[in-house]
């Protein structure tokens, strides 16, 4: 297994394609690990972004994910209960819960995620 290093900074944010925010929302998302990595390795991790008052709707998908809030303050609910998130904050979401992430504050919320898998393209989401 090869070592990887990227900086945040170095990287495109990405979005879903205009037709598709309406339904999937307007989260923006760097890959840090994953498909694009250039590594062997059993992680993808990135980082989300939303505006005030962007989201990522409601979704879910069959592996397991984990939150860390990096900076910024929101909201995520996962299956219907709602947990307001700060720098620190760390969240598991079960595989198959049906998960939100909702900024209404006026910084950027900026979200670390990690999911168990190698390829980000082998996530399915459902919205």
């Amino acid at each position: 297994m090869r070592t990887a290093s990227k900086h945040l900074n170095d990287l495109q944010w990405q979005g879903w394609p205009g037709d598709q925010i309406a339904i999937r929302g307007k989260a923006q998302w760097k890959e840090l690990l994953g498909s694009g990595s250039e590594c062997e390795n059993d992680l993808t991790m990135g980082v989300v972004r939303l505006k005030h008052g962007e989201s990522l709707e409601p979704h879910c998908h069959a592996q397991p994910e984990t939150y860390y809030t990096l900076s910024g303050r929101g909201t995520v609910t996962i299956d219907d209960v709602a947990h307001d998130v700060d720098p620190g904050r760390m969240l598991f979401i079960p595989g198959n819960a049906r998960h939100q992430i909702y900024n209404a504050n006026e910084d950027d919320l900026f979200i670390l995620y990690v999911f168990a898998v190698p390829d980000f393209s082998k996530i399915q989401y459902c919205f």
